[in-house]
């Protein structure tokens, strides 16, 4: 049986994508490191890993989610079009139900400016054992508005357990439309104070706890995934880090089978295999800004059908495109005298 466990990346070392590449990953996370070619690297060597990203903010949901979105904008011009899930907020705390309908209206409003951009994201980042259950309601069309159900759960130490698998009660009080797939974001140990795994366990002891936690996860098939926190990263996360182990972890999972995939009929693990098999062929560029292509949007002759092509006619260069409604051709240099001819206009 498949794990779905995987890793929270804080930061990339020599072995980071040789263990991604053994595991398999159903999601991983990546946290502030905005490589647009680590991105590619791991959509290389894990197609079908479902890939989430957070940044940094000091904005709360009594801000603008516009200004978050602004904040983005360069991370968001710098990865675009890898089907990158964002998160938003990170742990919100709700003291009222006003609290509630406030991130709602932040979440609503973040999931309409990411879809308008061509992006998905992960609603809530809710905390272990947060919200209250009797507000989960109030925040019912902010997960109907986004693609995905993003919680946190941890073991506490101090307490001997935790919430874990809380998950359930959180989308026990949905309706149905709103109840989209859960990735739980962050994962592992944490007394609460900033002190992780390694000042409570050994190393098996801390792998019974995760393999304890993913039983339960592999009982429910709309839980995607879950991050462990944190591979990589520095203070005051010291004590949560599992790059020390993360060749163990590695194995776990792919001795599991490797990690969680979708069921392929979802939509998700749709587009995912139409991009994936997309992406083998060569694309054909389109350069909007070319006098060719502006010219025969001006006249309605379509999109093209080739890329430029370069040829002489009495040693004068000259550069043409097939379009849907017809060939434009140009002298080379003299852009703004495009012409077009019909593509049956000479036999």
């Amino acid at each position: 049986m498949p794990s779905k466990l995987t890793f929270h990346l804080n930061g990339f070392d020599d072995k980071t994508f040789d263990l991604l590449q053994q595991m398999q990953p159903g999601v991983v996370k990546v946290y502030e490191f905005a490589s647009d070619s680590n991105i590619d690297l791991i959509r290389q060597l894990c197609p079908k890993t479902l890939i989430v990203y957070r940044q940094y903010t000091n904005l709360g949901f009594n801000d603008p989610a516009d200004w978050y979105v602004n904040e983005l904008n360069d991370t968001l011009n710098k990865l675009k079009g890898r089907g990158i899930i964002w998160e938003g907020l990170n742990e919100p705390v709700l003291n009222t139900p006003q609290d509630a309908q406030a991130l709602n209206n932040w979440f609503v409003r973040f999931a309409d400016l990411m879809h308008a951009r061509g992006e998905k994201v992960a609603a809530f980042s809710f905390s272990t054992g947060n919200p209250r259950l009797e507000w989960v309601p109030l925040v019912a069309p902010a997960a109907v508005a986004s693609d995905y159900i993003a919680l946190h759960e941890y073991y506490y130490p101090l307490y001997g357990g935790g919430d874990l698998a809380r998950y359930r009660q959180f989308r026990a009080q949905l309706p149905a439309n709103a109840q989209k797939p859960i990735l739980i974001t962050e994962c592992g140990a944490d007394d609460g104070n900033n002190n992780g795994w390694q000042k409570y366990y050994s190393v098996d002891q801390f792998m019974t706890i995760l393999s304890d936690y993913d039983k339960e996860l592999l009982k429910d098939n709309y839980v995607l995934g879950a991050t462990i926190f944190q591979y990589g990263g520095g203070a005051p996360w010291q004590t949560f880090n599992v790059a020390t182990i993360g060749k163990r972890i590695a194995d776990y999972v792919s001795s599991a089978g490797g990690g969680w995939t979708l069921p392929i009929d979802t939509p998700q693990a749709l587009e995912q295999t139409v991009y994936s098999s997309a992406k083998n062929f060569r694309w054909m560029p389109i350069n909007t800004s070319a006098a060719l292509y502006q010219f025969a949007q001006r006249n309605n002759l379509g999109y093209p059908q080739t890329d430029e092509i370069e040829y002489n006619v009495d040693g004068v260069a000259y550069i043409a495109q097939v379009f849907n409604g017809g060939v434009v051709y140009v002298k080379k240099g003299d852009w703004g005298n495009c012409k077009w001819i019909k593509k049956d206009a000479i036999p």
